[in-house]
């Protein structure tokens, strides 16, 4: 992917706790690419150099990813609260709109009378931005790995289950040098 020259990025929407041996630290920033909305994987910069874009007195962003967020026909962004990420719905499978209103459809469970909007397991249609913070997560991690044992980890569930028993074990040390 070739890097557009128009971007402009307006603020920083998530912080990934990740910095760099400058002090930048990794975010997803919200702007445009070429006038359309966008997400960015970006070093947030406390200094206007030159490879940076958009400073505004505080900080610039280095731009390294970006998403587009286009929101397709038929198709409306909702808010996750508890993942606290954005998904998007098709319309006539899980909401209507009449007279200009959005009508989420509601589903009864099997087993009881307790109804539930029929889009509560999505997690498959992200937006832009939630694409964004999924990339940031998973480089994190990989890159952690990198760090740490200077390979990646094996994702089995035999391994992850290994590295988890590893880690609830106490080290018992007894040290009989000053008793």
């Amino acid at each position: 992917m070739s890097r557009p020259e128009n971007y402009t990025i307006i603020q920083t929407v998530w912080r990934s706790g990740r910095k760099n041996g400058f002090g930048d630290e990794l975010v997803v920033a919200q702007g445009k690419i070429d006038d359309e909305p966008c997400y960015v994987m970006a070093w947030e910069v406390s200094q206007d150099r030159p490879e940076c874009v958009s400073w505004n007195g505080q900080v610039s962003w280095f731009p390294r990813m970006h998403w587009i967020d286009r929101i397709p026909p038929n198709h409306i962004k909702i808010y996750n609260y508890h993942e606290e990420k954005d998904y998007l719905i098709k319309k006539d499978k899980h909401y209507s709109v009449i007279d200009g209103e959005v009508y989420v459809r509601f589903q009864q469970d099997e087993n009881d009378a307790t109804y539930h909007p029929s889009f509560t397991n999505i997690t498959y249609n992200s937006s832009a931005k939630t694409k964004a913070i999924d990339y940031v997560l998973w480089f994190n991690e990989n890159q952690k790995q990198l760090d740490t044992h200077g390979r990646l980890l094996s994702t089995t569930k035999q391994a992850r289950k290994r590295r988890r028993e590893r880690a609830k074990k106490q080290i018992n040390i007894i040290n009989d040098r000053y008793n």
